[in-house]
């Protein structure tokens, strides 16, 4: 497939939603960004989404779209010759569920075997409806969807009637909340980065260089739309009806990083929830996430996501199904309610009242209620949660899994512990630039350090000590290597845990030495997690038969896999666990 010249300049047709994610492709065309690299982009705005987008790629209207990531997904996993060659938002995409404004429902729970409006089938909107549905426990055939064909569609239906939600992009649908017309009852954000850019592998061959030279070009215009932040937020209101306050509210968010590196996560995880949820139904294949890409132009990379217990949304359903189960779905409740079912470190609440009391986190000289803590990896925020509800504490709960990140607000909204704990969705290390140094009282970890390589753990020691006020606590609890780790507990801990660097005690407190810590106590905890794992393992398979009625067969042999692998590695007694108290000081 030969690309169309124009007086030896190679023509690129591009194609993308009309939305505010692909302002940096205008920009881009504005500034002849792609032409100083010697390609012409012409840029197509298909309103009607992914799945229009992928048939005028298929019948040669078009060279490449940047498109929903679910739905590229799809189509490759059925057999067509479309390729991701990159990754373009690497930010989830916030899907909003709208009902109509006088509708009966309030909750995504309300939605259980009601209809849901759709723009195809195959859409965006389809598919997150489905993983929805997988998400929230339900049967796929408990939920009707009916064909509205476009936006303005779905939001008349639900007032008439015809269906009872839809899901669409929240900030599309942000200024009709605004007036009146929808009304939005919860979300779901996608587990994966929300937009790729794709091509045909034929148009690929021929065209490496191009594309080569199309990336360039897109780099250099994300980061003008990064860097001119004042001028891209009017761009994006003046644009698409929001509030000055909306826009910025999207673009601190979003992440547009376009790049030829894909997560192998990404692609599994994708998979993994279309599979689940029926769209993809041949349930023998098997896929590989290096078939999804073109490995001429793109490269796979390993991230957390491809963690076990990461790799599909097992603690999300678990946590939903047992909420269900205890009458706890929706409405207000209180955190002590969730305390069985959100506390996913070892040895639950004792171990945030040890906290506490070495911290003297509940001293009177600390409630005042103006000293902040920071946890970093907060999962789903069960640890602070119960610092906030329990010991009135103020944390800044940062966690890098956005599907985890996005539930535990909304369970912290339901325990109307608001005020105190505030949720930031990404990496600690990210974040951290942004945070007031010399500010926080506490900076605490459970099991979260394990998953930064050594130098990620000395950068996150120094902007520790940075963040922390002057006698400012440091408190963790992390695994540790105590002998020589054998091949099988190698490929635990890189695999199924994530962990590609495990220090020794001695390595452990160099690395807090270096960065000014005055290291306080240091607690072995590895014979009391040896305990621990083990009868988590024990405890589990006895309740075999209660929890395949709950959470199903398959949920229940991967976590039983994943229990019976940590037990595994703290039996074979060359890893260990440790706990940390250092303090910042006066040098």
């Amino acid at each position: 497939m030969e690309a169309i010249t124009t007086n030896d300049i190679k023509i690129i047709r591009v194609a993308g939603v009309p939305e505010h994610f692909n302002e940096p492709w205008k920009i881009g065309l504005e500034e002849n960004l792609f032409k100083n690299e010697g390609i012409h982009i012409e840029w197509y705005s298909i309103k009607e989404g992914t799945g229009a987008m992928i048939n005028k790629l298929k019948s040669n209207e078009v060279d490449v779209i940047v498109a929903l990531t679910e739905g590229l997904i799809n189509d490759i996993a059925n057999g067509s010759d479309i390729r991701l060659i990159g990754t373009y938002v690497e930010s989830p995409l916030i899907w909003s569920v709208s009902t109509g404004i006088n509708s009966i429902y309030n909750s995504i729970e309300d939605l259980k075997g009601e209809k849901f409006g759709i723009s195809r089938y195959q859409s965006g909107s389809h598919l997150m409806s489905c993983v929805l549905a997988n998400q929230y426990g339900w049967k796929q055939s408990e939920i009707e969807f009916i064909i509205n064909n476009n936006f303005e569609n779905l939001r008349k239906s639900t007032n008439d009637n015809t269906t009872a939600a839809f899901l669409w992009e929240y900030f599309m649908q942000k200024p009709y909340y605004d007036k009146g017309e929808i009304r939005r009852i919860g979300q779901i954000i996608t587990p994966w980065p929300c937009f790729m850019i794709a091509s045909t592998i034929c148009f690929i061959d021929q065209h490496l260089e191009d594309l080569t030279k199309m990336f360039k070009a897109l780099e250099k215009s994300c980061l003008l739309f990064r860097t001119n932040s004042i001028d891209s937020i009017k761009r994006i209101s003046n644009n698409f009806g929001l509030t000055e306050e909306d826009a910025k509210a999207w673009f601190d968010k979003v992440q547009i990083n376009p790049s030829n590196t894909i997560s192998e996560s990404t692609i599994e995880t994708t998979i993994d929830a279309l599979t689940t949820a029926n769209v993809l139904n041949n349930l023998n294949k098997k896929y590989s996430p290096i078939d999804f890409i073109d490995r001429k132009f793109s490269k796979l990379i390993v991230d957390i996501k491809s963690m076990r217990l990461y790799n599909k949304p097992e603690l999300l359903i678990i946590l939903r199904n047992n909420l269900r189960v205890a009458g706890l779905s929706k409405g207000s409740i209180s955190y002590t309610d969730l305390l069985p079912y959100d506390q996913n470190h070892y040895y639950g609440t004792q171990v945030l009242d040890l906290a506490v009391q070495e911290l003297e986190l509940n001293h009177e000289n600390n409630n005042n209620n103006s000293n902040w803590i920071i946890q970093i990896g907060s999962n789903l925020a069960g640890c602070a949660r119960y610092l906030a509800g329990k010991y009135n504490l103020k944390v800044l709960a940062i966690e890098l899994q956005n599907d985890l990140s996005q539930t535990a607000t909304e369970l912290t909204e339901r325990c109307h512990l608001n005020d105190l704990i505030h949720h930031i969705n990404g990496n600690f290390l990210n974040v951290a630039q942004h945070l007031q140094e010399n500010f926080y009282y506490a900076i605490v970890s459970w099991i979260t350090l394990l998953h930064f390589n050594r130098n990620e753990r000395i950068h996150l020691i120094n902007q520790s000590y940075r963040l922390l006020k002057q006698n400012g606590y440091f408190y963790c609890e992390d695994f540790i290597r105590i002998g020589t780790i054998n091949f099988e507990e190698s490929q635990i801990l890189e695999h199924d845990v994530y962990c590609k660097y495990l220090p020794t005690i001695d390595e452990y407190k160099s690395v807090l030495i270096e960065g000014n810590f005055q290291i306080i106590k240091i607690i072995d905890l590895t014979d009391d997690w040896k305990i621990f794992t083990n009868e988590r393992l024990e405890q589990f398979r006895e309740n075999k038969e209660k929890l395949f009625k709950i959470h199903g067969e398959d949920i229940y042999n991967r976590l039983e896999y994943f229990y019976a692998s940590i037990a595994k590695l703290f039996q074979g007694n060359n890893v260990g666990g440790i706990r940390i108290i250092a303090k910042k000081t006066i040098n």
